[in-house]
């Protein structure tokens, strides 16, 4: 599995972006990502280095700190969902950790973009898929997220 920043995910993304616009009923200028864990890091690298999408969400995702100094480029509005224990003994790295996500969020606003970020008291990096309550918080907050910024 190619990692978030390598070109073979960036060329993965934009090839599933692409066949998603040619949908029938898709606003091709309406596209969202989700991507959890590594899926996370190559949605949000996509959307920094191509920028064409209107809306990008993000659970348990990797920052590293490299990544603040491109928050300007960012276009799309952000979601950030992260469990707070979040740590490599249940799949996430250094880069997963909480922290990371709170410094991320705050390059964000800095910067001056729109960002939203949920962070699940003791929830894990996989909390979406192994905390039933979480899992249905977290649904509602990316229907939410997507509705009402691919509706502006």
């Amino acid at each position: 599995m190619p990692g978030a920043t390598d070109p073979t995910a960036q060329q993965a993304v934009d090839a599933i972006v692409q066949a998603v616009r040619t949908l029938p009923d898709v606003r091709a200028d309406r596209i969202g990502l989700f991507g959890h864990s590594r899926g996370g890091g190559a949605a949000l690298n996509y959307a920094l280095a191509i920028g064409n999408v209107g809306a990008i969400a993000l659970n348990s995702a990797g920052y590293p700190s490299d990544l603040q100094k491109g928050v300007s480029n960012l276009k799309a509005p952000v979601l950030i969902l992260h469990g707070t224990a979040d740590r490599a003994a249940d799949g996430g790295s250094p880069m997963t950790d909480v922290q990371m996500a709170r410094n991320f969020e705050a390059a964000l606003r800095r910067a001056g973009r729109r960002v939203e970020a949920k962070y699940y008291a003791g929830g894990s990096h996989n909390g979406i898929f192994a905390d039933p309550e979480q899992y249905r918080d977290e649904l509602q907050q990316l229907r939410s997220f997507f509705a009402s910024r691919l509706s502006e």
